[in-house]
């Protein structure tokens, strides 16, 4: 009997230290998730820019207001970044989105940076959907200090591209404007 009891006890013990790893596992699972989800949105433009991902090569860019998506423009490539800011000037934030693909003049599969804009009606229009910016790009941001904002782009080193007073050692990288048509340079950021 003494034997009998001892296993209940054990089956107790098991299923309640078991419960609480499942507890705490679906917690910090569902807690990581809602990080994830507000690093891809943002306010904008009196609505929410969000980024909805379906699979690894198909994302949703939208725009939504009062919970209602007033517009949104499908993204067939995996994304690596989302960023906004005026990049124009126009007192209206633009939407920078990283994406990996291929373009017409370069055949491998790298890292490409789209910008987007909401026109007069918050339909999301794209602005430019770039090949390359200077050499091959590793990440971006917004610079939001100033109006307009500029793009800062973290490029591979390459010393055929950047002048003989940039050197890998002190190159951090590309501080672009936007132009008439795509990214216009302004200068090297360097350490």
């Amino acid at each position: 009997m003494e034997w009998v009891d001892r296993m209940k006890m054990y089956k107790n013990v098991s299923f309640n230290v078991l419960f609480c790893l499942l507890t705490i596992f679906f917690c910090t699972c569902s807690s990581s998730s809602n990080s994830n989800d507000k690093k891809n949105e943002f306010q904008c433009n009196g609505g929410i820019v969000r980024l909805d991902q379906v699979n690894d090569s198909l994302h949703f860019l939208k725009f939504l207001r009062n919970d209602s998506v007033v517009s949104e423009w499908r993204l067939k490539y995996p994304v690596y970044r989302l960023d906004h800011g005026d990049l124009d000037g126009d007192g209206k934030e633009e939407i920078a989105v990283g994406v990996i693909k291929s373009t017409r003049y370069f055949k491998n599969k790298g890292k490409r940076l789209f910008i987007f804009q909401l026109n007069s009606y918050d339909h999301i229009r794209p602005l430019w959907l770039g090949s390359r910016a200077g050499s091959e790009l590793i990440d971006f941001h917004i610079e939001r200090d100033s109006v307009p904002a500029r793009v800062i782009t973290q490029n591979e080193y390459d010393e055929r591209i950047f002048p003989d007073s940039i050197t890998s050692q002190n190159f951090k990288g590309i501080r672009f404007k936007l132009g008439m048509f795509g990214l216009d340079f302004e200068n090297y950021v360097t350490k």
